[in-house]
């Protein structure tokens, strides 16, 4: 169980840097851990110095519109996928695995920010139960945006990192 929380927080620091973990065993029920990834940190769980993430997040946002699946939009409600996605050195998706949810607890990975008037905002990153069938729709908007690849010693280098897509109406 320990490890989806720390799969969540890898991706959270390829966005922004500070996460939180609800449902963590050795955090009391109820109560929510917060933890920032240092670059030694992140090193020392993954090998890698930065995870991959989209180039261009304007470019990954209207990708996923492009490929918002009709039945998303004739019901009307979100819903999301989630996906293990292998990119490459030259930061070209190689891969796409949508994966159901894991059993369990919910561990839901968020983004604190401050925004404009200084407050903080908090921005789910993953959630909700995957729907394995939105893989397709998910795996043709990867593959048109160009990610920053991982790195390891200063080289690029192939990584898989979990992620999670939200098609919303």
């Amino acid at each position: 169980m320990r490890s989806r929380c720390m799969t969540c927080m890898i991706l959270l620091i390829g966005v922004g840097g500070l996460g939180a973990c609800d449902s963590d065993p050795s955090t009391p029920h109820g109560m929510r851990m917060e933890e920032r990834l240092t670059p030694a940190a992140l090193r020392a769980m993954t090998g890698v110095s930065q995870i991959p993430r989209p180039a261009d997040k304007s470019a990954f946002l209207a990708a996923v519109k492009r490929h918002t699946p009709a039945s998303v939009r004739e019901h009307g409600t979100t819903r999301f996928v989630l996906l293990d996605v292998t990119v490459g050195p030259s930061g070209e998706v190689e891969k796409v695995t949508a994966v159901p949810s894991p059993p369990g607890p919910i561990h839901e990975a968020v983004v604190l920010r401050r925004d404009a008037a200084g407050h903080q905002v908090e921005e789910p990153l993953m959630g909700g139960e995957s729907d394995v069938q939105l893989g397709p729709a998910a795996e043709a908007a990867l593959r048109e945006v160009k990610f920053t690849p991982a790195m390891r010693d200063g080289v690029a280098v192939p990584f898989t990192v979990r992620m999670g897509i939200h098609f919303t109406p």
